[in-house]
């Protein structure tokens, strides 16, 4: 995105150079393998098409109470996935490997099971919030983002990943910190028990975001159509979710998933005030992504 978002406070970022135009070559979107359907119901305002990937890895599409600036139905996208099956993993573009690449290339190359936005960016692409891997320090804390996704305990004794905010009873960062090898820092959609958010932000778009339900799964997700962030919260907080943080909006926002029986394959599009349209069917390229890998 061109500017960071506003659920309370204001923060202006910029995009990374590589995507500040889509790729010189960019990979077209990738289309499911062909494979047998599970029946759709047409009553339904966002039917699936298939409700599972593979073992560990659920789909679902939830409605959207909001008429979208863009074309389409305003329905997100859901991919649970099952922590006993999977572990994530955070990839960049300036640790892993230098090569640009979008979300279905960072798959490919990395031989993962799903791949998401880590947060939005500078132009450098270096990560707007805090982003801790495997203990390490990759971005400092930003202290107008209010939401935490924390994972890989030190102990077993920790729930294997959690959702924080810092107006949450007991929140404590560095108690986090100490509790867990990764952290990802960006703006949160949910509140401390799933609950919507009044964002303040007026603008529309598509957007990707990350949530954990209340199994213990984590849940990808997607919104193609161009709605407030306000509206998506309200949508959010009808399901089974105890937080969920902002990821990503406008064309840079992805998701893609992959298992033995399917793919999905999400891009984004609007924007207001940048990509006033719903035709980008390009995945930009990313420098920072959350990655699922099997275990």
């Amino acid at each position: 995105m061109r500017l960071a978002l506003l659920p309370v406070l204001a923060c202006s970022c910029g995009r990374s150079a590589d995507s500040a135009a889509p790729p010189s070559t960019p990979a077209p979107p990738a289309l499911a393998t062909p494979s047998p359907r599970s029946a759709t119901n047409p009553l339904l305002p966002c039917p699936v098409e298939r409700a599972s990937l593979g073992p560990g890895l659920a789909v679902e599409r939830w409605p959207i109470g909001a008429a979208p600036a863009s074309a389409g139905p305003a329905c997100v996208d859901v991919v649970r996935a099952d922590l006993a099956t999977f572990k994530l993993d955070v990839l960049a573009q300036a640790i892993d490997d230098p090569t640009p690449r979008s979300a279905l290339a960072w798959r490919d190359a990395f031989h993962l099971s799903a791949v998401i936005n880590a947060g939005m960016f500078h132009d450098s692409g270096a990560p707007v919030g805090m982003i801790v891997s495997d203990g390490t320090v990759r971005a400092k804390e930003n202290s107008k983002m209010s939401g935490f996704l924390a994972w890989d305990p030190v102990t077993a004794a920790d729930p294997p990943v959690v959702i924080a905010g810092r107006d949450c009873p007991g929140f404590d960062l560095d108690a986090l910190r100490a509790k867990y090898h990764t952290v990802v820092q960006s703006y949160r959609l949910l509140g401390c028990d799933g609950q919507a958010l009044p964002w303040k932000d007026p603008k529309h778009y598509s957007a990707a975001a990350i949530g954990l339900d209340r199994a213990g799964r984590i849940v990808f997700l997607h919104a193609r159509a161009a709605v407030t962030m306000a509206e998506l919260s309200v949508a959010l907080s009808q399901h089974d979710l105890t937080g969920a943080l902002f990821l990503e909006g406008g064309p840079e926002a992805s998701l893609v998933a992959r298992g033995p029986e399917g793919e999905l394959a999400r891009v984004g599009s609007y924007e207001t005030g940048f990509v006033e349209n719903d035709g980008n069917t390009q995945f930009w390229t990313l420098p920072n992504v959350i990655a699922l890998l099997p275990r």
